[in-house]
């Protein structure tokens, strides 16, 4: 009895489960309509692109000759420009050429001045009057106030010792180089000055 139940109950377990195997393991039918399935959100549009504003032709032209007015001023200042490295050149030129010239002028100052040098003296005699005594001032200043009229008779502004100048009393010579200015500068030049018994100057020598 007890084994007719037992068959009984796993008879009835595998109908219970068969409705569901066959729902699992039965093809679609034809002509039923496909799984629902939602559609995807469309990508945002692109945004238009700003038109740009047209150029008007009064704009246009307006650039144009603003362009070339900015040409002009950069050929103007590449002359400027250029004429100025021109004058510069110039001019270091000049100063070379000075400087040369001093140079050759300095030489020949201490040539003439070591020719000086060996001139004999004459000596005193012993029934000469007594002279009157010039001091190394006094004869400095007549000296450049001769060298003052000497440089503006040639045309310069100015005259003065580069150096204390060398004073002989016995000869009463005073010897020195002298600065002369103008508007191009100086001029560095030998002197010889001479004076009298009373301290006046008798002759002014610029020596070349």
């Amino acid at each position: 009895m007890a084994r007719n139940l037992l068959i009984a109950a796993l008879a009835g377990a595998m109908l219970a489960a068969l409705p569901a195997h066959a729902q699992e393991s039965e093809p679609a039918l034809d002509g039923a309509p496909p799984p629902l399935q939602l559609p995807r959100p469309a990508p945002p549009a692109p945004k238009p692109a700003a038109p740009k504003p047209a150029v008007s032709d009064s704009a246009l032209k307006a650039e144009q000759a603003r362009l070339a007015r900015q040409a002009e001023a950069q050929k103007s200042e590449q002359a400027r420009l250029a004429s100025l490295a021109a004058d510069l050149e110039a001019r270091r030129q000049r100063l070379d050429i000075r400087e040369q010239a001093l140079a050759a002028q300095e030489a020949e100052y201490t040539r003439k001045m070591a020719s000086l040098d060996q001139l004999p003296t004459a000596p005193l005699r012993s029934d000469e009057p007594p002279r009157y005594r010039l001091s190394y001032d006094d004869a400095r200043r007549a000296c450049t106030r001769a060298g003052m009229s000497e440089a503006v008779d040639q045309d310069f502004y100015s005259a003065r010792y580069e150096s204390a100048p060398r004073f002989f009393e016995r000869q009463r010579e005073m010897r020195g180089v002298m600065r002369l200015d103008d508007r191009d500068g100086y001029l560095s030049v030998d002197t010889v000055c001479r004076l009298d018994a009373n301290g006046a100057v008798v002759r002014f020598d610029v020596l070349r």
